[in-house]
């Protein structure tokens, strides 16, 4: 189904090229790796020669490693890594597709399991997964749902299933949260609160060996990842945005309070006041854990200062808020859709209190990822999970309620797949029809043969639009300027104040800064938020009109793709050396 879904990508992938930039600095950086011996944090070659580190889990690149391994001896090492970052896609769907409908499955009601094939069917095409999934994304964001899916399975098992396979169940749970937030930190929230769900079952019923063995599973799992995976810095290094020290500390904290509530249903068996010993237990030891790193609760604010978020976070794709209607039913409508259905059987369990707080968890689950969603698209792929998830629950319930009559109830499962599957892209049909068709235009400004005409420059550090640089990386030899990765703040500030500085009397103090002694630009490339208000003098805006500065010497141009490269001529001679700053 991921394959059918991306189908326009394929021609492409097949030729080598891969859907955005993430995906390239991850084959770089596995590569850059693999000739050291072993995967590293830091990439070469960027940041104008300094060394740049990008906190991305190596767990995700040593599964890409494990799946090139038999094809590097046939292929190369640069060949079978591609292919083997591919196929993690349509394997991530996969996964996904499982987890979800193991997640599902306790709930579906009786006789529901015969519909949980429609998650995999619905579930790859909603576009917050979709988007993600697509065929040509080396990207680890569906994984971690996965994993997170497959916390909240474990948990729910943990929490129904009898003495022994709980505790199995609650085993595993904690490592596959482990696994999540090994996988991306950005999973934490939602592996929390199927943990707090767990601790409200807790109230109802004593619970409390499962619990234990979530947590120990939890801590386990991340402090194994830890002493494996560290950050650059070392164990003991902070990193909000990568497994440090911080998570390895939360699964300390979730160990002991599954530990409390386990010594409570021994102490406490009954009573009023267990419950309240139980919550403040547990809140005493996650607010301990916050209070040691608050600034895990600023998220990605804590990560860069807050005179550079605008300029960097401004120009990431991933860390836009929805902008339009089209988007907010895009990647917003399935989520809502699955909060209204999730708000609706809370209201038909109200007799039941432990059912209904549930079902209010999962609305709330459901509410904070729609919320960062709509503050951050890099959250897209969760309102989506949740919507693929809630499908088959509906359509059981479609199934009962109107039992008697298979006519009506064959049309109200029809309508609420086709609710959930066309919905979202309906405010996008609606404005293609409306648009006149527009001519195709040529393809311009594609680097997958860029390698040639780069060869002048090999070794050199080249000034280019930041989100051209992964792709450089991985096809030529130069040295990059910078691009955006948190960690590389500096060097995207010098390309961006090269690229914006004065060009036309000369170099600017900018443009010497950033070490640069070639420039790569194509006129005709897609809208670059870095030339937002730039001044008609300043380098960009020169280049885009077709009138290069007289300090610039054109040394070859691609007529097909539109790419010039210049060298700088007499470059400035207080040009600092970039490596040493």
């Amino acid at each position: 189904m991921d394959m059918v879904a991306t189908s326009r990508n394929v021609p492409s992938v097949l030729h080598g090229g891969l859907i955005d930039p993430d995906s390239f600095m991850r084959l770089v950086r596995i590569e850059q790796g693999l000739r050291l011996g072993h995967l590293v944090n830091v990439v070469q070659r960027d940041n104008s020669g300094a060394p740049l580190l990008i906190e991305w889990s190596r767990l995700f690149d040593a599964m890409i490693v494990a799946l090139a391994a038999p094809l590097a001896p046939w292929l190369g090492w640069h060949r079978a890594l591609l292919i083997a970052g591919v196929a993690t896609g349509p394997l991530s769907a996969g996964f996904l597709s499982a987890a979800l409908a193991f997640a599902v499955a306790p709930i579906t009601g009786r006789g529901g399991q015969s519909w949980l094939w429609i998650v995999p069917l619905v579930g790859l095409l909603l576009p917050g997964i979709r988007g993600f999934a697509s065929f040509g994304v080396i990207h680890y964001h569906i994984a971690q749902l996965a994993a997170v899916a497959a916390t909240v399975g474990f948990a729910m098992r943990a929490g129904i299933a009898g003495r022994e396979p709980g505790l199995r169940a609650g085993w595993l749970s904690g490592i596959a949260g482990g696994f999540a937030l090994w996988l991306m930190p950005e999973t934490m929230p939602f592996v929390l609160l199927s943990f707090v769900a767990l601790g409200y079952v807790w109230l109802f019923r004593p619970i409390g060996r499962e619990i234990r063995a979530l947590g120990l599973g939890f801590a386990g799992m991340l402090l194994l990842a830890l002493l494996i995976d560290p950050p650059h810095g070392g164990v003991l290094a902070v990193e909000i945005d990568r497994l440090s020290i911080i998570y390895a500390a939360l699964g300390t904290a979730v160990a002991a309070a599954g530990i409390f509530l386990a010594g409570l249903d021994r102490a406490l068996p009954v009573g009023p006041q267990r419950g309240w010993l139980g919550i403040a237990g547990a809140l005493a030891s996650f607010g301990l854990w916050l209070g040691v790193f608050p600034s895990v609760a600023l998220g990605p604010y804590a990560l860069i200062p807050p005179q550079d978020m605008a300029v960097f976070f401004g120009h990431m794709s991933e860390t836009q808020p929805v902008h339009t209607l089209a988007e907010a039913a895009m990647l917003l409508g399935p989520g809502l859709l699955a909060l209204l259905f999730a708000t609706h059987r809370a209201r038909r369990a109200r007799p039941d209190r432990m059912i209904t707080g549930l079902w209010l968890l999962v609305c709330t689950g459901i509410a904070l990822s729609v919320a960062l969603t709509a503050r951050f698209v890099i959250f897209q792929q969760y309102p989506a999970g949740f919507a693929a998830a809630l499908l088959p629950v509906a359509l059981c319930e479609a199934s009962s309620r109107w039992a008697a009559q298979p006519r009506r109830a064959a049309s109200a499962r029809i309508g609420t797949i086709m609710l959930v599957l066309l919905a979202p892209y309906a405010p996008s049909f609606a404005r293609a029809a409306g648009a006149s068709p527009t001519p195709d235009k040529p393809p311009s400004c594609r680097l997958r043969h860029i390698a040639p005409m780069m060869r002048a420059a090999a070794g050199a550090v080249v000034l280019s639009p930041p989100a051209d640089v992964p792709e450089l990386l991985y096809r030529t030899r130069i040295i990059a300027v910078g691009s955006l990765y948190q960690h590389g703040i500096d060097g995207y500030l010098r390309a961006w104040h090269a690229w914006r500085a004065p060009a036309a009397a000369g170099e600017s103090a900018a443009f010497a800064a950033s070490g640069a002694r070639f420039v790569l630009f194509c006129p005709g490339g897609p809208h670059d938020p870095l030339a937002d208000h730039a001044r008609k003098t300043a380098l960009w805006s020169i280049l885009s009109a077709h009138h290069p500065p007289s300090w610039l010497t054109l040394v070859a141009a691609d007529g097909k793709n539109g790419f010039s490269l210049y060298q700088v001529r007499n470059p400035r001679r207080d040009r600092r050396n970039p490596t040493r700053a």
